[in-house]
């Protein structure tokens, strides 16, 4: 067993002991919620990982079950009085299990696929077939039908600049890669937040070279890949630390809570120092442009959006309140939240694929309160819930556009009658290698 795993055993015991069973984090819980069964709540669960690292039960296929049915969201760790940090009691459930959890429930195909992702060539072959390819996850079929025009390869290794008339505000160090699906698909949502923050007077840079964030590993468990892959990143982000008023992740909740993780992946030397420092600077790019304010003319967007909130964003990252204010700062907006916002959507941990029957059930959660209001656009912070609605959606009968925060920026900006404001382009160079 890994020193990593060792960690996340004993953590996960201590955070197990911290609970009190008083059942504040049920109505969290989107498992529950879905299913009614207190062996599906955080205190079901932390019961079982006791009694599991304790000797008090086996591995049997109904604690693998009941186990493999979390999420998660970590929406319990906000609900709870007594601080216990739930994550790390299911981590270290995954770091006793080892692959008897991933291989109960992952399909074959989708434990494939993750061994293959971080690969920017065979990402990008398998979304120019996308669904002609057999056995594509459910989860990545939005991904492949979101792909826009934009290439991710395409707008990295560059530093992008304010225009001339606009003096520089700050250094932005941005957080995308070729070697993760996200950034492939979704690289149209990249060059709109260069667009806004060096409309805003910041300097962005764009270095090639970091790696998939590790998410999807941490979720299955597979500590020493998402170590690995935190180690590639941190040394990439040291190249430009010094530089970096803010250390941006774009409207990517899951990424952003992965970063957080670092200092339980990588504890030596200077890398390990520079991952306890990242919460100083590490930011979702709607926190910029909340605490700095937004510079040039916003045309009106007369739109009714409603909001979905990331799980990792307002969980972890406790970054989504600026998402609301700054959206509301845009003319013709009118912003009002799901009255389930602060419950996962269902798209966490690849559920779509692991747990379908659960998973539309969370969903369904959702459908009738989009539907009592009607937004022309509900607005989403994370990829995965951006991938899993834009195919599970109209699967029950639900038509609304899904869009990203940073888009409706981009939109009111553009309606403003800027002059040269998507002239992005011209105004950049490439990245000089540190």
């Amino acid at each position: 067993m890994s020193s990593i795993a060792e960690e996340f055993l004993k953590d996960g015991l201590e955070q197990a002991y911290k609970c009190v069973h008083c059942g504040f984090c049920l109505q969290t819980c989107p498992t529950y919620l879905a299913t009614g069964n207190e062996v599906d709540s955080p205190r079901g669960r932390i019961y079982l990982v006791k009694a599991l690292l304790t000797g008090g039960v086996d591995a049997t296929e109904s604690v693998l079950k009941h186990l493999s049915q979390c999420v998660i969201c970590r929406r319990c760790e906000t609900a709870c009085p007594s601080g216990v940090e739930y994550s790390r009691v299911i981590y270290a459930a995954y770091a006793y299990l080892g692959d008897k959890l991933v291989n109960y429930d992952y399909p074959i195909h989708v434990r494939l696929g993750y061994r293959l992702i971080t690969e920017p060539t065979i990402i990008n072959a398998a979304l120019s077939l996308g669904e002609k390819l057999p056995s594509v996850p459910n989860q990545l079929k939005g991904f492949i039908r979101s792909r826009g025009d934009v290439r991710i390869s395409e707008l990295l290794g560059r530093e992008y600049l304010p225009p001339s008339h606009k003096s520089i505000r700050g250094t932005v160090v941005m957080f995308a890669t070729d070697s993760c699906i996200t950034w492939q698909s979704y690289a149209y949502v990249v060059l709109e937040a260069i667009r806004v923050l060096t409309w805003n007077g910041y300097r962005v840079l764009l270095p090639r070279g970091f790696s998939c964030c590790g998410a999807p590993y941490m979720h299955m468990g597979d500590f020493k890949t998402a170590a690995k892959l935190a180690l590639n990143n941190l040394r990439r982000l040291s190249e430009y630390w010094g530089d970096a008023d803010y250390f941006v992740i774009v409207n990517s909740g899951g990424c952003q809570a992965q970063w957080l993780e670092y200092p339980h992946l990588v504890k030596e030397g200077e890398l390990g120092k520079l991952a306890l420092e990242l919460r100083g600077k590490l930011v979702d790019v709607m926190q910029v442009l909340d605490m700095n304010g937004l510079d040039g003319v916003l045309g009106s967007v007369r739109m009714r959006l409603s909001i979905q909130h990331s799980c990792h964003l307002m969980n972890v990252a406790k970054a989504h309140e600026p998402v609301v204010r700054v959206l509301s700062k845009v003319p013709g907006v009118e912003v009002r939240g799901l009255d389930t916002a602060d419950i996962c959507c269902g798209a966490g941990n690849m559920y779509p694929d692991r747990h379908p029957e659960i998973a539309e059930k969370v969903l369904r959660l959702k459908v009738e309160d989009i539907e009592s209001w009607k937004p022309d656009a509900l607005i989403v912070e994370s990829p995965s819930c951006m991938s899993y609605l834009s195919w599970a959606l109209p699967r029950v009968g639900v038509k609304v556009r899904l869009m990203y925060p940073i888009s409706i920026i981009d939109m009111a900006y553009r309606a403003g009658g800027n002059p040269g404001y998507i002239d992005v382009m011209s105004r950049s160079r490439v990245l000089s290698e540190h």
